[in-house]
């Protein structure tokens, strides 16, 4: 790699050494150049990396969505299969980005800050709010007017609106007249075995903090509960895929380490939601293919991660030969290898191209308003 490669060209050879591809032109068509402003970039131009997920859980798992059950199951093919939803996943994965970004921060802060164009501290974190409940930040006239109808809407306080994790998973901007787009969508992650196979129910218990018990009288006030709660059993296997668009070379970079780096999911993690992430299948193509449920069609009831991977393989290599397709056992030992030992230059870049995405967007809508 020369000394004076574009961060463009850079990180699509580091993309290359995970994929083992040889020739980095093959690459170009699917990843943006962030290394400058540019107003097209700021629309969506058909560059799609489908990266396709294995999830197995490493401990019992508390994977709970709103309605009111423990677990939520998709009825197909006359069974019942547990499944998660991509915002369990995203939620997970988006904090990871946040630690990793904190982390190289507080040693190039100088860097980043040059990049930023400021000298204050950085800061961005997830932050939810209640309706009514207190907020930093002005709420605008669209959230003033649900509050007054009796709304109690949910709010993401916190986000700073200029950071790679800000630019790729989106943010609702506060200040400007549009909202960023996730550049990365996902959809369901169905086990493979059905919830006979896959859930176990356990029992729990909060002590009163007063009598030391779990005793709960007939009347008056209760002292203590017994709790039942129906958990992912350990070594269950989950298939899905998330489609990664148009982000540079950096920027996919950085999505996919903190990818294979998540490792706990779903609720109570300080005892439960440990997970493993395997990526088999990369699927370069000017628009999204597959989906989680297809590939549970093919893999339904195999229970051996071994089993799984190579019928994922089989399918995609077989039925989407118009692609690009790269196959492994598992992506995850080369994202980590080649990704570890250019980590501050990717981060680096993939600030300078976040950037540069927030600059091309601003630069799109202000020709848009011109008359």
């Amino acid at each position: 790699m020369s000394a004076d490669s574009s961060s463009f060209e850079k990180g699509l050879n580091l993309i290359a050494n995970i994929l083992n591809e040889r020739n980095i032109n093959e690459l170009k068509p699917y990843f943006a150049n962030l290394d400058q402003p540019n107003q097209e970039n700021a629309v969506p131009r058909g560059r799609v990396a489908n990266i396709f997920l294995i999830l197995v859980s490493e401990g019992e798992l508390v994977i709970r969505h709103e309605g009111g059950e423990d677990i939520s199951i998709a009825r197909l093919m006359d069974n019942g299969y547990p499944i998660i939803l991509h915002e369990k996943l995203v939620s997970a994965w988006r904090r990871e980005t946040l630690e990793m970004l904190r982390h190289h921060y507080d040693t190039y802060k100088d860097n980043v800050n040059k990049i930023r164009g400021k000298n204050d501290e950085w800061h961005c974190y997830l932050r939810p709010f209640q309706g009514g409940g207190k907020r930093t930040e002005q709420k605008s006239d669209v959230e003033k007017q649900e509050k007054s109808k009796g709304k109690n809407e949910e709010y993401i306080g916190g986000l700073c609106g200029e950071c790679p994790n800000c630019m790729i998973f989106g943010y609702a901007v506060k200040d400007e007249n549009y909202n960023v787009k996730s550049r990365i969508e996902g959809d369901l992650y169905f086990s493979t075995l059905p919830e006979n196979k896959s859930v176990v129910v356990r029992t729990f218990n909060a002590v009163d903090e007063t009598t030391h018990t779990t005793y709960i009288p007939t009347g008056g006030e209760r002292t203590g509960v017994l709790f039942r709660l129906s958990l992912i059993k350990e070594g269950t296997i989950f298939v899905g895929k998330v489609a990664i668009k148009d982000l540079s070379p950096a920027e996919f970079l950085l999505s996919l380490y903190s990818l294979v780096n998540t490792t706990r999911i779903g609720g109570v993690k300080s005892d439960f939601g440990k997970i493993k992430v395997i990526i088999p299948n990369i699927i370069l193509c000017e628009h999204e293919v597959s989906s989680g449920y297809d590939i549970f069609t093919k893999v339904k009831d195999k229970n051996d991660t071994t089993e799984v991977v190579r019928a994922i393989n089989s399918y995609l290599s077989e039925n989407f030969k118009n692609c690009k397709v790269y196959t492994n056992t598992d992506f995850t030992p080369n994202i980590n290898n080649v990704i570890k030992s250019n980590e501050n230059e990717i981060i680096i870049n993939a600030w300078k191209d976040s950037t540069n995405f927030k600059k091309s967007i601003e630069k799109f809508v202000n020709a848009k308003q011109s008359p």
